[in-house]
């Protein structure tokens, strides 16, 4: 029974399915620009007035702490009714939901990052250790669940992601120089 009610306490308010990891995608180019000035408007507080920044090698950190603490950002710079607008706009039940789970498929591409660069031969051990200093072991904070969701889904979050770097190219092309 005990191990029933540990591994409940583990199991997610938002784990990863297709369906969220579709509404996240179809979020984001609404969330960016917001995220974006969030992070000015953070950057602009008094550094005590900041919220502190998430180390992904400390044991609590997992999906959920980072949701929360992103919550505590956005209303910290009133920004959470922006972002709610975009989250029930693409599905979401709340912000917290949304933010969740990113904070899911950030951490399960990280870890998928830092295992293929752990399993490569061709990596210089510098590059590994560094790896692994930044990260710790995130690769065992990610569940089975969301593991499965992103290995099936991993063609549409490429595309996905190569869809973004092109627009960024676009913007910086766009920009007049001086």
């Amino acid at each position: 029974v005990m191990l029933a009610l540990v591994t409940l306490a583990v199991q997610a308010d938002a784990p990863l399915t297709d369906e969220r990891l579709d509404n996240l995608l179809g979020a984001m180019d609404e969330l960016q620009p917001v995220m974006e000035q969030v992070s000015q408007r953070l950057a602009s507080l008094p550094e005590d007035e900041r919220p502190p920044r998430l180390d992904p090698r400390a044991e609590d950190f997992d999906p959920e702490a980072m949701a929360e603490s992103m919550t505590e950002a956005l209303e910290k710079v009133d920004a959470d009714s922006d972002v709610r607008r975009v989250a029930e706009k693409n599905g979401f039940d709340s912000v917290e939901e949304l933010l969740e789970v990113q904070a899911r498929v950030m951490m399960g591409f990280l870890a998928q990052t830092q295992e293929a660069m752990m399993n490569n031969p061709n990596v210089p051990e510098q590059a590994r250790q560094k790896m692994k200093q930044q990260f710790g072991n995130i690769a065992d904070k990610v569940s089975d669940n969301d593991r499965e969701v992103l290995e099936r889904n991993k063609q549409k979050i490429m595309d996905f992601m190569q869809a973004q770097a092109r627009k960024q190219q676009n913007m910086q092309q766009q920009q007049p120089t001086n």
